[in-house]
């Protein structure tokens, strides 16, 4: 003997969405739109406090200071250090020797700022190879032993994740929208 299968009752349906419904759940696509782009361009951010910190680190060490941010880039450190050391060797090219050598630091944080400024305009790239470039640079911090600035290395690769973490789930909210309702200035 064969049983019937009586499927649960279904709940009736509900009336179609009113305006109103669909205003508010605009309102709330939006709302949710503007705080991923909002952690999106602060994760982002952390690429201009890397390249400022890291000239800051370059200014000071080429004027005779000898502290310096754990946060920039030890990359810089070493060039600036290199040219240091020669300009100590060339005492009558002094100045041109530690301007060559800030001229390069100022271009490897100038790469930091173009990938800022990118991975702003939602650009994975730019956020997935300026990550690997700083994951690199923390590697020269733990080569140097230099644990507070691995730390600090760390915590900003951190923060830069966060940003691409946020990008990627704007680029989910996208084809649920028409590209219409998508906002342009975010550039995703």
């Amino acid at each position: 003997m064969v049983q019937s299968f009586d499927p649960a009752p279904q709940p009736p349906l509900s009336h179609p969405p009113s305006p109103d419904d669909r205003v508010i759940a605009m309102q709330r696509m939006e709302a949710a739109i503007a705080e991923l782009v909002r952690k999106m361009k602060s994760g982002a951010s952390n690429f201009y406090w890397i390249a400022a910190l890291s000239v800051i680190n370059s200014l000071v060490l080429e004027f005779g200071g000898n502290s310096y941010f754990v946060v920039g880039l030890a990359s810089t450190l070493i060039v600036d250090s290199i040219f240091l050391g020669i300009a100590s060797e060339i005492p009558e090219a002094v100045w041109i020797v530690k301007l060559i050598g800030l001229a390069i630091s100022i271009f490897i944080a100038a790469i930091f700022v173009l990938f800022g400024f990118l991975a702003g305009k939602g650009k994975r790239w730019a956020f997935m190879v300026g990550m690997i470039l700083y994951g690199l640079d923390s590697l020269l911090m733990l080569a140097f032993q230099e644990w507070m600035g691995l730390l600090f290395h760390g915590l900003f690769l951190y923060g830069l994740f966060g940003g691409i973490r946020a990008l990627g789930e704007l680029e989910k909210l996208r084809p649920q929208k028409r590209q219409s309702d998508f906002p342009q200035n975010i550039g995703v």
